[in-house]
């Protein structure tokens, strides 16, 4: 049986495997040493949340939760969601599916009125998925890395 629960500082090292265990991840993530200090922050702010899944005792899942007051939309607060991960070996069993409700009624538990996330567009299974679960691509996303 799976639960869901804020992480914990010594959570990183399962994180940074579930971000480096796809395709995209392998060539852009990085040592755990680059990332203790945002982790910090990430579990600290409280326009942040860090999520992990766990099955047994393993951390199978996670996604990160960002709390944005916004003056649009009448001062509407927004959940954005990203680092979304399911261990490889475990996807297509409807643990992604659960993780995300899980975001989704969180963000609705914290008073947002926009849940909103960016995926990569090469991610065409996952792009799917969001589709399926009522997410509408309803913008354009542009970046800029320095």
């Amino acid at each position: 049986m799976e639960k869901i629960r804020k992480a914990s500082s010594g959570d990183l090292t399962e994180v940074i495997h579930l971000l480096t265990d796809d395709d995209f991840g392998k060539t852009r993530e990085g040592s755990s040493e680059s990332y203790k200090a945002v982790f910090e922050e990430l579990l600290s702010n409280e326009y942040f949340d860090v999520f992990v899944m766990e099955r047994d005792e393993e951390i199978i899942g996670c996604y990160q939760m960002m709390y944005l007051p916004h003056l649009s939309f009448a001062g509407t607060k927004r959940a954005q969601v990203e680092s979304v991960r399911i261990k490889s070996s475990l996807r297509g069993q409807g643990l992604g599916r659960k993780l995300m409700k899980h975001a989704i009624q969180t963000a609705q538990e914290a008073s947002c009125g926009i849940f909103q996330l960016t995926s990569n567009k090469e991610r065409i299974e996952a792009n799917e998925f969001y589709c399926e679960l009522g997410l509408n691509p309803t913008h354009y996303g542009y970046k800029l890395y320095f």
